[in-house]
């Protein structure tokens, strides 16, 4: 459970720290600076990340979950087109964190 709320914030800062970014209308703006920084802060969890759980886990995980969030975040607030195909493309990439976790736990 501590595994899914350390991917859980540093999904939601990494990617409201896009978001943030993407919307600013400058270098100097406050959406800018709140977005650097949240973006930030979701490095520094990465790091952290790294050091508890192998690579070969972490990368596929949160590079998925990354995706999955930055594409809902896209839709949601920037009015993205959003059709079948990125449904189903988000679909498998989930099913493919679940088949990744689930192997990490399994004996042998």
């Amino acid at each position: 459970m501590r595994y899914v709320a350390i991917f859980t914030v540093y999904t939601f800062l990494s990617a409201f720290g896009l978001y943030k970014i993407k919307v600013a209308e400058s270098y100097l703006d406050l959406d800018f600076l709140v977005g650097f920084s949240c973006y930030l802060a979701g490095f520094l969890i990465w790091f952290y990340i790294l050091r508890i759980t192998p690579l070969s886990v972490a990368f596929p995980v949160a590079a998925g979950l990354l995706m999955i969030a930055t594409s809902l975040f896209g839709v949601l607030l920037l009015n993205e087109a959003y059709n079948l195909y990125k449904l189903v493309g988000g679909v498998l990439i989930f099913a493919g964190i679940v088949f990744i976790s689930i192997s990490t736990r399994a004996p042998g």
